[in-house]
């Protein structure tokens, strides 16, 4: 397959699957309470810091191995195996244990459920894997839209018919399910379900620095949903989980595709011994140009973008979106720090990053929780975000030999387009009195105006993204040219 057949496979289900996400969020955010909602996200943070034990037996093993042989891809299942059986069973010894610890024995059911999960999704991760590394991502598409559609249908059925908080739960079952039948039917080589423990020294030796740096973050992922619900309530927990993706809705519909084309081209640049530094500042620029004002964007229209999101029952969601939207401005290099640092095989200095951000930031996390509850925890991101990307950046400086300004050159045209991206509906807040809680005809209307800013910001300043927009629009002048 075509590294460009590829891509586009990969970036179309990418898109369908977070399509596919975002229809289920928004129906069941309007079918079950935050309180509902909320017992299912600290269930899954929990398994969040538990699943990260898993990490140190990462099917990207598989990916990585110049030559894999039959030993290797049974041994990898058989030590994914063994760590899943004993993260089950501490999720179903413990379940009660955890349940009391936050006053919430609904929590009990749930967690023994999903431990069930963890064995059935075994199945899909494996073969999925494979297929990643053939290339198979025709296949990969239809498993992944598969899960995606099932476990969205299913969740809103069973939270329609009555299942609450165990809706998440069920759901997953069935999509894991599905998966994992799809998987076997597109590659029913049952041989590698055979346990074998040859390799597993080999295979643990590559996740060992991958499985700490996962388990690290996992933890500090977690923690303010966990801290949330059992200083305040899941109601806390779950309002908190719903501003955090709010505010991704940038990430995953705007960034995901500028990273399918510049990671490709990083890596590339990478291969061939290319200049990595001009490669990662132009990534910079690109990125910030197009996440800078959405973000911004969320953040002057929250009001109404979680009523739309999420619906009218959300709405305390809303500040703690403008908060959290204007910390993830400084996010924008953490999509490139990892592919830059193992591509020049440092993942050594990404472990020693994060044994200096994740507990510096669990800490100021905790404090923030304990003295101001809720929006004590979205404001500590504005201290949080830019630490670590501070500490990220140093380490990418020092292996690139970037200077500060830089980057400072590489992010100003974007600051002016984001500015400018923003003037419209800071202008519809002004004019509606001062008030970010806008109608959503005037939302619409704030909208548009962002958009035209935006255009006007990338023209003005000669943003690389403007050679972008002129090259789809050629691209699309012949796609529609009679012939």
């Amino acid at each position: 397959m075509s590294v460009k057949r590829a891509l586009l496979l990969s970036t179309g289900d990418r898109y369908i699957v977070i399509g596919l996400n975002f229809v289920t969020v928004a129906a069941v955010s309007r079918v079950l309470t935050p309180e509902e909602i909320g017992i299912s996200v600290i269930s899954l943070a929990i398994l969040g810091i538990a699943l990260s034990a898993r990490e140190f037996a990462s099917s990207s093993f598989m990916i990585q191995r110049p030559v894999l042989s039959r030993e290797d891809i049974r041994g990898t299942f058989s030590l994914m195996l063994a760590l899943t059986a004993a993260i089950a069973a501490f999720l179903v010894v413990a379940a009660p244990a955890l349940a009391s610890s936050f006053h919430e024995e609904k929590l009990v059911p749930y967690l023994r459920l999903v431990s069930v999960c963890l064995f059935v999704e075994l199945v899909p991760i494996q073969v999925v894997t494979l297929m990643r590394r053939e290339m198979a991502f025709g296949k990969v598409a239809m498993i992944n839209v598969a899960g995606a559609a099932t476990g969205g249908a299913a969740t809103v059925a069973l939270a329609l018919t009555g299942f609450s908080y165990m809706s998440f739960a069920w759901a997953w079952l069935a999509s894991s399910t599905v998966t994992g039948v799809l998987a076997l039917a597109l590659r029913p080589d049952f041989w590698m379900f055979k346990p074998t423990f040859k390799q597993w020294r080999r295979i643990a030796a590559f996740g060992g620095y991958n499985g700490a740096i996962v388990f690290l973050y996992r933890a500090y992922e977690a923690l303010p949903l966990l801290l949330l619900g059992r200083v305040l309530s899941p109601h806390a927990a779950a309002l908190f989980s719903r501003g955090l993706t709010v505010c991704q809705i940038p990430d995953k519909l705007i960034l995901g595709g500028a990273m399918a084309v510049v990671l490709p081209a990083f890596s590339a640049s990478a291969r061939q011994g290319g200049d990595l530094k001009r490669s990662y500042l132009h990534a910079i620029e690109i990125i910030t140009g197009l996440h800078w004002p959405a973000l911004l964007a969320v953040a002057a229209l929250s009001y109404p973008v979680v009523d739309i999101a999420l619906g009218h029952q959300w709405q305390a969601v809303a500040p703690l979106v403008q908060v959290i939207a204007l910390a993830s401005l400084f996010t924008f290099s953490f999509e490139l720090n990892h592919p830059v640092m193992m591509a020049m095989g440092s993942i050594r200095d990404m472990f020693v990053r994060s044994l200096i951000v994740v507990p510096v930031s669990a800490v100021v996390m905790t404090t923030a929780v304990l003295l101001a509850g809720l929006m004590g925890a979205a404001l500590s991101l504005m201290f949080i975000v830019p630490f670590q990307a501070f500490v990220s950046l140093s380490f990418v400086r020092r292996r690139l030999s970037l200077r500060w300004d830089e980057i400072a050159v590489a992010v100003r045209k974007s600051g002016v387009v984001a500015a400018l991206t923003t003037l419209g509906p800071l202008a519809m807040v002004v004019a509606g009195g001062f008030s970010f809680d806008l109608s959503l005809g005037q939302a619409i209307f704030a909208g548009c105006l962002a958009a035209a800013g935006w255009l006007v910001g990338v023209f003005v300043t000669g943003h690389p993204l403007f050679d972008e927009i002129v090259n789809a629009g050629r691209i699309f002048r012949n796609a529609v040219a009679p012939t």
